[in-house]
């Protein structure tokens, strides 16, 4: 089976009503207003709080990411507020200068330039005070974030390179400022050098070495932050790259039925009915042909029942 039915909602039978759905936004939003503190941020669910310290302030599920959403629902004019996003915004960056919200569980090693991560370090925190509250000392400690990232050891976007690219883009198009647009390049250099001969990056996280598919951890969300670029990756790069990457997306999907899935890492299966199968010894293929094994990958806790969204396949 290529996913658990069971984890997920089935479709209703309701007919969509576009005012109830935005009045539910605007009563969700005045819910998240309503649940801030200055001392305490946000409360978080127990599994998202997985060995890290309390509160949780990163933008993958922490209080950077509460703001950015926040914000970008009154961009959108989809909610209004009362809470002031610049001034929490700032309080943030204080806190977590002060005190770093990582992971601590010796079992799960963190890349030694976690500070740089978007999604799970600071450079998060700075890119949405940034957008929240505009400094230059903001933008200098984020620009030296996204440089110092570029040899991360995990290439994937959560912790390494490909997010800081992410950061990148988005202040180069929020300001115009051309460092912004040479830092990206050089990160995108570097990660484009590090990709493996057949389309995959190695990424060596949590203590464990593998090549990942999934958006997260592997090659469709690398792909995605440099295609991201725009104008800033050259064409003749963009069309090898959409074209060679199509091809590890298909030659990876386990088809059944006319429906594709894919696994974690490559070479990895699907969820079982008991969570995920067991950690498979993943390998890694160099430039010289050679197959060295990697340790067996970890998992972090795993909501029982999860599994990607299996997606229709091409015609054969």
């Amino acid at each position: 089976m290529l996913y658990k039915p069971e984890a997920f909602e089935p479709l209703s039978d309701e007919p969509w009503h576009e005012e109830r759905v935005r009045n539910r936004i605007r009563a969700i939003v005045a819910d998240a207003e309503a649940a801030y503190s200055p001392d305490t941020v946000w409360p978080a669910d127990e599994w998202d709080a997985w060995k890290c310290p309390l509160p949780l302030m990163n933008l993958f599920v922490g209080a950077a990411g509460v703001l950015w959403a926040l914000d970008a629902l009154r961009r959108r004019g989809h909610a209004d507020g009362t809470l002031d996003l610049g001034d929490a915004a700032r309080r943030l960056v204080e806190r977590w200068r002060e005190r770093p919200s990582f992971i601590e569980a010796d079992e799960f090693q963190l890349p030694e330039q976690r500070e740089s991560a978007l999604l799970a370090g600071g450079s998060g925190v700075m890119l949405v005070a940034w957008r929240l509250a505009p400094s230059d000392e903001l933008a200098d400690d984020l620009h030296a974030r996204v440089l110092a990232n570029k040899q991360n050891e995990a290439d994937e976007v959560m912790w390494g390179s490909p997010g800081t690219m992410l950061a990148a883009r988005a202040m180069h198009d929020w300001t115009g400022d051309e460092r912004w647009a040479e830092a990206w390049r050089e990160c995108a250099d570097a990660l484009l050098a590090r990709r493996d001969d057949d389309g995959l990056w190695t990424i060596r996280l949590y203590g464990n070495t593998y090549r990942g598919l999934t958006p997260p951890h592997g090659v469709v969300r690398n792909v995605g932050a440099l295609l991201d670029g725009g104008p800033l990756l050259p064409d003749d790069v963009r069309e090898q790259l959409m074209r060679e990457t199509a091809g590890v997306v298909a030659r990876t999907a386990v088809v059944e039925d006319g429906l594709a899935n894919w696994p974690y890492p490559e070479g990895g299966g699907l969820e079982s009915e008991d969570g995920p199968d067991p950690a498979p010894v993943v390998q890694r293929r160099t430039r010289n042909g050679d197959r060295h094994s990697a340790i067996p990958r970890r998992e972090a806790p795993t909501r029982r029942g999860g599994a990607h969204l299996a997606g229709r396949s091409a015609p054969n």
